[in-house]
């Protein structure tokens, strides 16, 4: 769920960043509020529909190809921001919701939807990819982890919404050339990195010169990801923190003046506290949230066994505590055929290599009395190690005597590809 929930956040915050900015920096005026808003959810539903639709056909067919989908529809949504960035400064200096709409609002809201339509699909299409993680290969969405990666990716989702709209009504209350130049920072944050990762992708494909700067910076990029994401989630904050002495205040002779002008400091407390929370939250998913979400454990040390003859013998009082415990038989060719042991019952045992099918030669560990997958984080049900299917380890069969038990030298040998890397 952490895993899930820390993945939803980082994929979620540049689509709801992007989309909220360029919310809040639409022109139009009061009369024109209600058909706006409407192009608005068209467009942005039709783009977040776009992106959906391409990540399905990439989970469920071979007709995607992603380095093609970043090499069209990157450049349109750099040139898409990149001209809306143009128009804020040289448009949104005036009074956006100006009664007397002229072209340059026009325009600036022409870009702003434009931005909309292609960030949507573009940020969107890794938001939809990635939330095929919430279902493991092998199981069902119904499934108990399933439902609990789901919970952790809506949960995150739901923080990253709430937190941008926070950032749409805060940052319509500072002034014009602060919100210009926090949407730059925050889009020059989203859009250069990705623009030179682009760019080395084309230089790969030899479509436009290499270089080796742009290599250095596509290094830096990826060892300073976080960072990337950190920047943003503090960004969230700025306009709240900004709003709150964004107006003067002044002694209203008039009483009811004075009470809107507290309700109007109140409602900005309010979303400042939205902000700031929000950013706190981020800041923890992305670092200490990141940090445990990534943590592999290691496996468990290889317990003593012996091969008598053609069978591995493994002490039965050793086995007999309920808990995951490890083995390894060296193999002709030398490589080491882990498999693994757990008292099911009084009489059964639960038996199979320390592998499955999907998730390779991983490896299983124990925590809190459960087996978990290493790679996927799968957590096994007990009663049905020893059987085929899903993240079960592969089973293996075992015989027993009254002091051990034992396997087969054969069927060990036979998985030694298993573990060959």
């Amino acid at each position: 769920m952490l895993k899930l929930f820390v993945l939803s956040v980082q994929s979620a915050l540049p689509l709801c960043l992007a989309v909220a900015i360029l919310v809040a920096a639409r022109a139009y005026s009061p009369r024109e509020r209600r058909t706006l808003a409407r192009l608005t959810w068209s467009i942005g539903a039709a783009g977040l529909a776009g992106g959906a639709v391409v990540a399905w056909l990439r989970i469920n067919t071979t007709h995607i190809d992603v380095p093609t989908f970043n090499a069209i529809v990157g450049p349109l949504t750099f040139l898409a921001i990149l001209l809306f960035l143009v128009a804020l400064w040289v448009f949104g200096n005036r009074d956006l919701h100006d009664i007397a709409q002229g072209r340059r609002h026009r325009a600036l809201s022409a870009t702003a939807l434009a931005a909309l339509a292609t960030a949507s699909v573009f940020y969107g299409f890794t938001y939809f990819f990635n939330a095929s993680g919430i279902t493991p290969m092998g199981s069902s969405l119904f499934d108990t982890e399933s439902l609990l990666r789901l919970a952790g990716y809506v949960l995150g989702t739901l923080l990253v919404v709430v937190a941008s709209w926070g950032y749409v009504v805060s940052a319509a209350r500072v002034p014009w050339y602060m919100r210009s130049v926090i949407t730059t920072v925050v889009f020059a944050a989203m859009v250069l990195p990705r623009a030179i990762l682009l760019y080395q992708q084309f230089a790969t494909r030899r479509l436009v010169p290499r270089s080796s700067l742009v290599f250095r910076w596509v290094l830096w990029i990826q060892e300073h990801e976080a960072t990337t994401q950190l920047s943003l989630a503090i960004l969230i904050a700025i306009p709240g923190i900004v709003a709150l002495w964004a107006h003067a205040r002044a002694a209203h002779p008039n009483p009811a003046q004075e009470r809107l002008e507290r309700a109007e400091q109140l409602s900005r407390r309010r979303f400042l506290g939205l902000s700031v929370v929000g950013a706190l939250v981020f800041v923890g998913a992305l670092t200490e949230g990141k940090r445990r979400a990534d943590y592999v454990p290691e496996l468990s040390a290889i317990e003593p066994s012996e091969v008598q003859g053609d069978s591995v013998l493994v002490s039965r009082e050793l086995v007999s505590d309920g808990h995951l415990h490890r083995f390894a038989y060296r193999a002709q060719d030398g490589t080491d055929v882990r498999f693994i042991v757990i008292q099911k019952n009084q009489s059964a045992f639960g038996t199979g290599l320390d592998a499955c099918e999907i998730c390779g030669d991983a490896g299983y560990y124990e925590d809190d009395g459960k087996v978990i997958c290493r790679r996927c984080g799968v957590m096994m049900n007990i009663q049905t190690i020893g059987f085929e299917g899903g993240c079960n380890p592969i089973p293996i069969s075992y015989g027993q005597t009254d002091d051990a038990l034992t396997f087969s030298v054969d069927e060990l040998e036979s998985h030694v590809k298993v573990f060959r890397s």
